[in-house]
């Protein structure tokens, strides 16, 4: 059985919540616009496995449906009032409460979200470490499991939360239209990212100067980086 006051101190710890009541209106706009949007059977199990203080805000018949990650969290945000961005990483914190007490139930609601929100309840921390929130709209700093996580799922970057940098070997030739290929990808994501040849190649350095740290841009840059990599390292 999922504690409530330990869902509602994960919220405020992960989720980033200002404070408890912020916290319990999460969760209980959460359990409404999850109970609308599944089937009556994970409605069912819902109630049966959310603390009692929430059963009330599972309603029993489902209202319009919503497909798509935003259109969820838009709602949750909107019975919150706060910003969408806020609402997804406040929905996305009590998506991993309930991963941390009642894996079966995660899994259930994961099969039935869309990709965005289903990544909170599989992989917690991955999702915490690609989420953009806060009301400033500002990217995220990752902690250093976070970025550890970031590191094995990727190629070969290295460093830590201050910065991550990439080696290349590529011909002298093929230099200028990787470089081009980075730069298009990062205008297109409106991030940047820091560079210098080498006998050998070219290494690459993401990081977001203006809170001295590494983001979930940064981490998207380094994706993006990786594409370039591949496709002119493919005569592309």
């Amino acid at each position: 059985m999922i504690a409530y006051q330990e869902l509602v101190e994960h919220v405020v710890r992960e989720g980033e919540a200002s404070d408890n009541d912020e916290a319990r209106r999460a969760l209980e706009a959460t359990a409404d616009v999850l109970a609308r949007h599944t089937d009556p059977d994970t409605r069912r199990y819902l109630r049966e496995r959310l603390p009692a203080a929430l059963r009330d805000h599972v309603p029993d018949q489902p209202g319009a449906p919503a497909m798509e990650s935003g259109s969820l969290s838009q709602e949750v945000a909107r019975q919150i009032g706060c910003p969408q961005e806020r609402g997804v990483r406040l929905m996305g914190a009590v998506l991993s409460g309930i991963r941390r007490s009642e894996p079966g139930l995660a899994e259930e609601l994961a099969s039935r979200l869309p990709d965005e929100l289903a990544e909170w309840a599989q992989d917690p921390q991955g999702a915490k470490g690609r989420a953009d929130t806060g009301q400033s709209g500002t990217p995220s700093r990752l902690d250093q499991d976070t970025v550890e996580r970031a590191l094995r799922r990727g190629p070969p970057w290295r460093g830590d939360t201050e910065g991550l940098t990439r080696s290349v070997e590529l011909p002298a030739d093929r230099i200028t239209p990787l470089l081009n290929q980075a730069k298009k990808s990062a205008r297109e994501l409106g991030h940047g990212f820091g560079h210098h040849t080498t006998d050998i190649g070219i290494d690459f350095t993401v990081r977001t100067d203006s809170v001295d740290a590494v983001t979930t841009r940064d981490i998207e840059m380094a994706e993006l980086i990786d594409a370039a990599i591949a496709k002119i390292g493919a005569g592309g």
